[in-house]
């Protein structure tokens, strides 16, 4: 089992989890309380989002996450395929945590095998930027994610967890992660509940497709494209 679940640093949960409620998520968990920790659900894939300091280092940023049925499993057979995990904490805080070559480090804990969300056509994606790719699709392949797509050009590889969610591994100048979301439907589709919520949408027509671009209340903009048949 697998889910993709990346994980959003923002001083301000509330704000964030009224913007993902907007684009069409529901929560999945009850909230820490205090506030410190929430849960998304979209209708393939999770979002996590966890309260930071203001204009700490970790500010706006996103993290790469993952859920899946038996962490020590999980751990057993990301090792035996070739990547580096280490077991940390006990019981129910029992986490895999697996590194990358370029230094990308992330967690893999405990998740349910279904989440009970309602059905919807949006897909969470996280986007692992590298400056070597290579390796990062070697991890995503090693943890058990399944190949979808590449570019042409083999600047980006992209996959999907099989309980829920896409990533990609993707050229880029430093090592990163960005939280995507892929829509199976037109995209004008979410504009009404975003800018219901105060939000300010906007479609985009690109030779790849046509997106939705939002900016955020973590301060990054959040694209949204709309599913191509692969």
């Amino acid at each position: 089992m697998l889910r993709v679940r990346p994980l959003v640093h923002t001083p301000d949960p509330t704000a964030a989890a009224g913007f993902l409620r907007a684009l069409g998520l529901s929560p999945a968990l009850e909230p820490a309380p205090n506030g410190s920790f929430a849960v998304f659900d979209a209708g393939s894939g999770r979002v996590a989002l966890h309260r930071c300091v203001p204009g700490s280092p970790a500010d706006g940023t996103v993290a790469l996450g993952f859920e899946v049925g038996e962490v020590r499993e999980f751990a057993r057979r990301t090792a035996e395929a070739g990547t580096a995990v280490v077991l940390t904490g006990e019981g129910r805080d029992l986490t895999a945590r697996v590194t990358g070559p370029d230094g990308m480090s992330f967690p893999a804990g405990a998740g349910p095998r279904e989440t009970r969300a309602p059905s919807s056509p949006l897909s969470v994606l996280a986007v692992w930027s590298t400056p070597d790719v290579g390796p990062a699709v070697t991890v995503l392949e090693d943890i058990g994610a399944k190949p979808r797509v590449s570019s042409d050009a083999g600047t980006r590889h992209d996959f999907r967890a099989k309980n829920g969610g896409l990533v990609a591994a993707s050229t880029g100048p430093r090592t990163a992660v960005d939280l995507a979301f892929e829509y199976d439907g037109g995209v004008p589709e979410l504009l009404a509940g975003l800018t219901a919520g105060g939000f300010g949408p906007v479609v985009v027509e690109e030779a790849g497709g046509r997106s939705l671009q939002v900016r955020a209340p973590w301060g990054t903009t959040v694209r949204v494209d709309e599913r191509q048949v692969h």
